[in-house]
């Protein structure tokens, strides 16, 4: 049997004495989607940027194809991930290609200059943002920015995928359109994906593998197998009836 993706295990994260989050313990294996969700302040955004390795003061461990996240090494360069925001000067004129070209240089994925572009291209297409190459990112909707953010993520053509609330700032229609892309890429290249979402229709939809994050892990596995009331009430408390949409599917 193959290797998880990600193995997380007995992980916790205290900041300034404070409990962000203790004894977090999952795998995710390839070509699946899992997706984190949880009330406000409940760890969600500091588990993925611990996985990241971006929050070193923890207990427990991280392993990413097979290997601790913090001797990675090249194979970093497999993991792409997308911000819940991107916090930047509007009136700063920098383009779509020139962030990209960043990701490009910031990763060591460094291409022949001849290259460059047509990379950048490739990637902007494959999340149909092609036409936005040289728009300014001050000037793009919330919905385009999401999709070069996308497209930045994919752009060094990852195998693991880390997504934090990607439709933010997306009207409901383009989530639709967004979370549907998302699944296409994950059957099309077998990507492996770890998201944050709120939406519980978007959980019974994608997801291989739901996640119940409030400073502790409340429950894992198939949405249809373990999410109930009880859970949705322990994971929310009394917030937990404005997160049972109804879903179809």
């Amino acid at each position: 049997m193959a290797e998880p993706v990600l193995t997380v295990q007995d992980l916790s994260l205290r900041l300034g004495g404070q409990v962000i989050f203790e004894d977090i313990s999952f795998t995710i294996d390839e070509g699946e989607i899992a997706i984190i969700i949880g009330p406000n302040g409940a760890g969600k955004t500091m588990l993925m940027r611990t996985i990241l390795d971006l929050l070193p003061a923890r207990t427990g461990t991280v392993r990413v194809f097979g290997r601790d996240n913090s001797a990675l090494g090249d194979a970093r360069r497999r993991i792409g991930y997308m911000p819940q925001r991107l916090d930047f000067d509007r009136t700063f004129p920098i383009t779509v290609y020139e962030v990209m070209l960043l990701r490009l240089r910031k990763s060591g994925f460094w291409v022949a200059r001849d290259r460059r572009r047509t990379d950048v291209q490739e990637s902007l297409d494959r999340v149909h943002a092609g036409n936005l190459i040289d728009r300014r990112i001050g000037q793009l909707s919330g919905g385009e920015l999401q999709r070069v953010l996308l497209a930045y993520a994919l752009l060094t053509h990852p195998d693991l995928l880390l997504l934090d609330e990607p439709a933010a700032g997306v009207d409901v229609a383009g989530e639709d359109t967004f979370y549907e892309l998302i699944h296409h890429l994950k059957h099309e290249e077998n990507l492996t994906v770890v998201m944050v979402s709120h939406d519980l229709d978007v959980v019974f939809s994608y997801a291989d593998q739901v996640l119940c994050l409030n400073r502790r892990l409340l429950c894992k596995g198939a949405p249809r197998s373990v999410l109930g009331p009880e859970i949705l009430e322990q994971t929310y408390g009394s917030l937990a009836a404005s997160y049972r949409h109804p879903h179809p599917h």
